[in-house]
Formats: C-alpha cells, sequence, structure tokens
C-alpha cells in the first residue's frame, strides 16, 4: 500500500493483515515526525499480542522481527523502488533506512495477523553449510553498512606478549554451575581428564545449587579442583559473574576455557589444542567448534556447529551481524581482566568476544573440541517469546554499546 507519505511493505507471504480502526493514522502521524525513516509496530496473532522489541543502532543482526508489516517513509524510497523479493533484499533496505533516520516501534498492536502458510526457521540455520552463499550475502550488506556509519574495523588486531609466568598454572577450565547434579561430575571429570603437556586445574563456581550439585562437587578427591561456592542468596551472579569470580581467582591460570556444566570436550586433547593456539597466532580468545548431542552424546542435527562465517580478515565486524561465535571460548587471563564479564546468564560470552575483537585477534579452531548436549533442562530450552525478546534486547544493547565504541575508535585513528 502506497500513500502520498508512506509506504507499507509486507514482509511475510504467509500472512493475512488486517488493521485496526484508525490504525494507518496512527501510522501517518509517527513516520510523518521528522527523522523518521521507518515505522512498525506490535500486533495480534490468533487474539494474542505479540510484543516486539525497539530497533537500536546496534540492531544489525540480520534476523530482526519487526513483524509481518512496516511503514516506510515514501520520500526516502528510490523513484524505482520495488518491493524486496528476499531477505537478502530486505536486510539492505532496511540497513540503508536506519542510516537515513530513526526506525520507530509503536509500543501498541495496530493490526491482526492470519496465518495462511508455515514459516520456520531452525536456532542454526546461520550456520548450516548448505546457507553459505545466502551468509556470504548478508556479510557483504553488513560490512558495507558498518563502512557507511564509520564502525568497520580495518586496522590489523593486536597481538598479545604471552611471556607473562606470574600464574599458579598455564590454563585453568572454568565452570560456572547451579543445580547441575545429573551432570556436573561428566564436566568435571571431562575437564580433569584432559591430557596436557603443562600443569592446569579446574575452577567450578557453585552459583547457591540446592540439589546436591555442591556435595557432588566436594566428593571428588583432586588437588587440580577449587571449587568457588557462591551462598544463595539475593545478590546471586550470572554466568558472567561467576566467570568474574573465577578469573579473578588466585587458582586462575594464564588461559581461562569455558566448559558449560551439562557438557564435556570431545577428546583429551582438547585442552592442548586451545593453547597451542594461543601460542601460534598470539591471540587474546580462541574459539573452538562444537557438536550437537543429545543427553547420551549421540549426535543430533545438525551435528557440527563450526561458525565458518568467522574470518580472518572480517570475522570482527561480521560478529556484529550474527548471535554466536562458536565454542568452547577461551581467553588470555590479562585481556579478560581488564574487559570483565557482564553480570548476566546470557550473551556473557558474545559480549566479551565483540570487546576483545575490536582490539585483538581471535584464533579458531574449526574442528570439533566439544560436546554440547541438548536436554530438556537447558537454560536456552522451549524459551517464550517474552524470553526470546529480553535475550534479543540484550545481545541488540551489546551491539550498539560496541558499535559506539568502535566508531570512536576509527575517529581516534583519523
Amino acid at each position: 500500500m502506497n500513500s502520498h507519505i508512506y509506504t507499507l511493505i509486507h514482509l511475510s507471504a504467509a500472512t493475512e493483515i488486517t488493521f485496526e480502526p484508525l490504525a494507518l493514522h496512527r501510522l501517518e502521524g509517527i513516520i510523518s515526525t521528522p527523522g523518521v525513516s521507518m515505522v512498525y509496530s506490535d500486533y495480534f496473532v490468533d487474539g494474542e499480542r505479540m510484543t516486539l522489541i525497539d530497533c537500536q543502532d546496534g540492531s544489525v543482526r540480520d534476523d530482526f522481527n519487526f513483524g509481518p508489516v512496516v511503514a516506510v517513509k515514501t520520500a526516502l524510497l528510490p523513484d524505482d523502488f520495488s518491493m524486496p523479493r528476499n531477505n537478502i533484499e530486505w536486510y539492505r533496505l532496511r540497513l540503508a533506512l536506519s542510516r537515513m533516520g530513526n526506525i520507530i516501534r509503536i509500543p501498541e498492536p495496530l493490526y491482526s495477523v492470519k496465518q495462511t502458510g508455515q514459516v520456520a526457521e531452525s536456532q542454526f540455520d546461520y550456520v548450516d553449510p548448505r546457507n553459505r552463499s545466502y551468509q556470504i550475502e548478508m556479510e557483504k550488506i553488513c560490512t558495507a553498512h558498518l563502512r557507511d556509519t564509520g564502525a568497520l574495523l580495518t586496522a590489523e588486531p593486536a597481538v598479545v606478549d604471552l611471556s607473562t609466568d606470574c600464574f599458579p598454572v598455564e590454563a585453568s577450565v572454568v565452570i560456572p554451575v547451579r543445580n547441575r547434579v545429573t551432570t556436573i561430575k561428566d564436566a568435571v571429570n571431562s575437564a580433569l581428564g584432559q591430557a596436557a603437556g603443562f600443569d592446569f586445574n579446574v575452577i567450578v563456581v557453585d552459583n547457591g545449587s540446592t540439589d546436591g550439585t555442591l556435595e557432588a562437587l566436594l566428593s571428588i578427591d583432586d588437588k587440580r579442583l577449587h571449587v568457588i561456592s557462591v551462598p544463595k542468596g539475593y545478590n546471586m551472579p550470572g554466568i558472567g559473574g561467576c566467570w568474574n569470580r573465577a578469573i579473578f581467582s588466585d587458582f586462575c591460570g594464564k588461559f581461562a576455557v569455558q566448559l558449560d556444566s551439562d557438557d564435556v570436550y570431545s577428546s583429551p586433547s582438547t585442552l592442548q589444542r586451545i593453547v597451542d593456539k594461543f601460542y601460534e597466532e598470539k591471540c587474546a580468545m580462541v574459539v573452538g567448534s562444537y557438536t550437537l548431542t543429545d543427553f547420551d552424546l549421540n549426535i543430533i542435527p545438525p551435528g557440527l556447529i563450526d561458525h565458518r562465517e568467522w574470518t580472518p580478515d572480517n570475522g570482527r565486524n561480521n560478529l556484529l551481524r550474527i548471535n554466536g561465535i562458536g565454542a568452547p571460548r577461551a581467553f588470555f587471563t590479562p585481556v579478560a581482566r581488564s574487559i570483565t564479564f557482564p553480570d548476566a546468564s546470557y550473551g556473557e560470552d558474545y559480549a566479551m568476544a565483540l570487546a576483545v575483537s575490536r582490539t585483538y585477534r581471535i584464533g579458531r579452531i574449526f574442528d570439533s573440541l566439544y560436546f554440547c548436549r541438548r536436554w530438556h533442562d537447558n537454560t536456552d530450552a522451549s524459551l517464550d517469546s517474552a524470553a526470546m525478546n529480553r535475550n534479543n534486547f540484550f545481545k541488540d544493547t551489546l551491539r550498539t554499546r560496541e558499535l559506539h565504541a568502535r566508531i570512536a575508535l576509527n575517529s581516534s585513528r583519523k
């Protein structure tokens, strides 16, 4: 639909749209505001309100949900404009609109939707090798957008001096945990079973467990295991806060290597390979690849998650577009201490990766080093829309801060 002031763009062919009374008048009033380039709103599906989130400067991921219809200021569209035919064309258009003005969400349900088809997307579609050509196109669009906004990193990333010897061991496996009595011994034994040519330990931060997890940890007789117990209370930290306790503890080694409390390493050589990569590339962070399995370690689709969308020349820019970087993640402890993790239980590792990649080299290992077990008690299992909104908004906030930090860094180098 095209009025003199705005053009309606339907983003889903699988829906029928019915506008609420005066909805189009509301859209016209907002989009007529100077400085506004696009407007979207909440909506109803089968009588249930679908609440969206605000679009931020850093909302440059290509899966941002604007709902099935948006209104665009007609004057900003090219004379030969045609409706976007696919996600690639839409992504290019909406990033261009964000550079021309503000994208505004109206926190009111202005229309109702009737599904006429099934549209489904897997959480791991963006790392499916079959989608590689699509991802390359999306990366090109995002890279151009970062260049146009002054946020593109082009300087060679810094290497780090790894010669420091002021740590008690070479590496520490860090495991934050809360109420994982079923899996914690598997994780700890996987870490203790690493075959490495250097001294290492395991730091478990028990975050107020009440199900016997702490007792299970204390029953493990190995001097390399250090348990930091956080009493249950109102000021209990998130996963990021647990990581901060680990890396600032007297036990922490030169390198801090991640292991989740319900996962295991895929090989006894995982720790050695990660530390070798630090020295090979003199990097501040190393990220491996993982294989999705069920609880009994049977491989489940899509299997290997290797994040090959990370490239040495542009991975740190493309990281702003995608939602993750891979696992296991490992950090040069002095750099991690200088940045610190946000005290959150979602996106804390992504925040660290963004900040590290702004300045330092990140090393990648594309072989599977880690078995990521999917089971009913995973923290990201069966999230409702409100939880997904909170998670997406938080990561967009991280991207916004990072975007502005990179713009400031580039400006200081001119």
